[in-house]
């Protein structure tokens, strides 16, 4: 991205992306994908309602309809997507290139570059979020996977835990932007904060881009997490339980169906809050922790080869027993 500016969350980075968005379409919506997550913006926290938006379950207090701020489609659907972008009231997309918070759905073939091309025949931003798809590489999926968002949020990794966020845009979006003279950006416009860009935050970025999130760092951890992937791989097949594992470079993590699901939709269907809360039980008393949703593990700089096999070892335990007692029945 050619322009960039500080927030100290991602959340604030993806409402000042939105607002930036609106400005320079004049645009009134944006559009997101089914089971999503942006942080706290309330025009992401929708699910699909049979008539499009709906409030997702569980949100404090939503200001408005969904329907008036909110499109929503299923990931991976071309042809929902672009008859919502028809509509011609949509902002920005704003998307993670692989969805994150519902378990990890990877983009199907071609399915990102069709998306690319949806929003410029119909006039719209793209915004990609890399908060957690960071776990792709230094440049998470856009860099990693060539993409061409216009424009481009991120947070939580890149100051390693001292609060930080940042949103990129693109040379022709930031030119949009510096030509809106009616835009008071500084105060009224909301795009900023009072400690946006503060020297603490300033300088735990720069130190953990330049030496912590490092090419060789991510060699490091993504093939620890194409070990991790690896082991559960050969725990599933070895017991013959219905399940799959999902790598996204550092990050991978195992869900309770196969083939893995290909939209937000089926992901939350294959949740089971008992399966999560055991494997997370199992392991915790052994040693291991996971992330404290879904059953998502993160490879860090300190991660060792060990550390997988340790992990590999206990939850190949955990799916032996669940078998043994008879409640998870073999593939037929």
């Amino acid at each position: 991205m050619a322009r960039w500016s500080f927030s100290l969350t991602a959340t604030d980075a993806n409402r000042w992306a939105i607002r930036l968005a609106r400005l320079v379409t004049g645009r009134p919506k944006i559009l997101v994908f089914n089971f999503c997550y942006h942080g706290t913006v309330d025009e992401s926290l929708v699910t699909l309602g049979h008539d499009g938006a709906a409030a997702r379950e569980g949100n404090v207090g939503p200001p408005v309809d969904p329907a008036a701020t909110t499109r929503v489609v299923e990931f991976n659907d071309l042809d929902a997507l672009d008859r919502e972008l028809a509509a011609g009231d949509v902002a920005c997309v704003l998307m993670e290139p692989a969805l994150t918070n519902i378990g990890i759905v990877l983009p199907a073939p071609g399915y990102l570059a069709g998306v690319r091309e949806l929003t410029r025949r119909h006039g719209t931003l793209l915004v990609n979020d890399e908060t957690h798809t960071l776990s792709a590489g230094p440049g998470g999926c856009t860099l990693a996977w060539d993409l061409e968002p216009d424009l481009v949020t991120v947070g939580k990794a890149i100051a390693g835990g001292i609060p930080a966020g940042a949103y990129g845009l693109s040379a022709e979006v930031a030119e949009r932007v510096a030509a809106r003279h009616d835009a008071d950006l500084i105060d009224t416009g909301g795009v900023g904060g009072t400690l946006a860009g503060n020297a603490l935050s300033v300088a735990a970025m720069r130190a953990t881009l330049e030496q912590v999130l490092t090419e060789q760092a991510f060699e490091h951890m993504i093939a620890l997490g194409t070990r991790f992937t690896d082991g559960v791989r050969g725990v599933i097949d070895a017991c013959q339980v219905p399940w799959s594992v999902v790598q996204l470079g550092a990050r991978a993590e195992y869900r309770f169906t196969s083939p893995p699901p290909c939209d937000g939709g089926r992901s939350a269907a294959a949740g089971d809050d008992q399966l999560d809360d055991y494997l997370h039980l199992y392991l915790h008393n052994r040693g291991i922790l996971l992330t404290p949703f879904h059953n998502m593990a993160l490879m860090c700089p300190a991660t060792t080869a060990a550390d997988v096999d340790r992990h590999t070892e206990v939850f190949g335990a955990a799916v032996a027993e669940l078998v043994g007692a008879g409640a998870l029945s073999p593939r037929p």
